[in-house]
């Protein structure tokens, strides 16, 4: 009885160990998926259009995302959203993601030339999240320099049901 009241009592006080422990230093990250509206005349490069959107993907601190105009072309952002072209993470409200930019037309053309020389076009973007607003900057592999952009959260739309 002892041996099995000792099992007990040190299977319990280890339970409440990690508890603690799991409660004061393990937090989810924030939730940012979602769509993101950004101001792209001050963009580099073929990123300067009328208006672009950014869609995140987030499953834990895992990111998948795609970047393309914001044009309301429904066929073009299901393709987005379907197969995102950005991987990244997200770590202390400091997000990264790398990829290509296939969904934004006039990167589209870019990378078809760009094919020929064996040089992908791609696009770095690292930013910080605070609450709807995403501030951050943006490189594309054509253009030396990042620039500065921030970013609004749109409101989710219902999806309506058939």
């Amino acid at each position: 009885m002892a041996f099995y009241g000792g099992a007990i009592v040190v299977v319990v006080v280890l339970f409440k160990a990690v508890t603690a422990y799991g409660n004061a230093k393990l937090k989810a990250p924030p939730a940012i998926g979602g769509d993101y509206r950004l101001n792209s005349q001050t963009l580099p490069g073929c990123l300067k259009s009328d208006a672009l959107l950014l869609h995140i993907q987030q499953s834990g601190v895992y990111l998948n995302g795609s970047l393309r105009s914001a044009d309301g072309n429904t066929q073009l952002a299901t393709a987005a959203q379907e197969k995102p072209s950005l991987t990244g993470h997200i770590s202390d409200k400091q997000l990264n993601l790398v990829g290509s930019v296939p969904f934004v037309s006039r990167c589209k053309n870019l990378a078809q030339q760009a094919d020929a020389s064996k040089q992908p076009l791609s696009v770095k973007i690292q930013g910080v999240v605070n609450g709807e607003t995403l501030t951050g900057q943006i490189a594309l592999s054509s253009v030396p320099t990042a620039a500065e952009f921030t970013a609004q959260r749109e409101a989710q739309k219902e999806k309506q049901q058939e």
